[in-house]
């Protein structure tokens, strides 16, 4: 699909978890928006409909088409804000993993810019269980002053404060600057 420009429009996987959002579908039609305004055609996980006839044949399929789009893909942007704690979604790690190993930049966003090491702390010492730089099993915390899991953190081109930042990153890097 052509740009504004007649330059083809580059595929682009959208991870994160906004796919549990209550309104992943809108939610995932305005990142497309988003990414189609700057020449990028971006590929939501929800694109395809997973079908199978246990919840476990659903997961299959469900694996099988986004790694089906990130296979198509030439670049990731990815939402690594945290989610259910102080840590980024697994399944986005895992989508971001696989990128970095297919040789894709990653352009990432969190709206939580402070380091891993603070959220933790901030998430643990409620309940006391955080004592320095341990929890409460005595293991130690994650203190590279990165947004993220240094794993996640050094493997991602860059880390911005929004979809939007993110997005037009992935546009720059991808030579679709309008």
């Amino acid at each position: 699909m052509p740009d504004q420009l007649g330059r083809a429009m580059p595929r682009v996987y959208l991870a994160g978890p906004g796919v549990f959002r209550p309104d992943a579908g809108t939610y995932g039609r305005r990142l497309k928006e988003k990414c189609a305004a700057v020449g990028l055609l971006g590929c939501f996980p929800l694109d395809g409909e997973a079908q199978g006839q246990s919840p476990a044949a659903i997961a299959r399929a469900i694996f099988r088409a986004n790694v089906e789009l990130l296979n198509a893909s030439r670049a990731v942007v990815a939402d690594i804000s945290p989610f259910r704690g102080p840590n980024m979604d697994p399944g986005t790690a895992w989508e971001i993993g696989y990128a970095a190993a297919k040789g894709l930049p990653v352009f990432a966003w969190s709206d939580d810019p402070s380091h891993l090491f603070d959220r933790t702390r901030r998430l643990l010492e409620p309940s006391g269980s955080a004592q320095g730089g341990h929890d409460h099993n005595g293991w130690e915390i994650e203190n590279f002053a990165l947004v993220e899991n240094l794993m996640i953190a050094i493997s991602v081109t860059s880390i911005h404060r929004s979809d939007d930042e993110a997005i037009e990153a992935c546009a720059a890097g991808l030579g679709m600057s309008m």
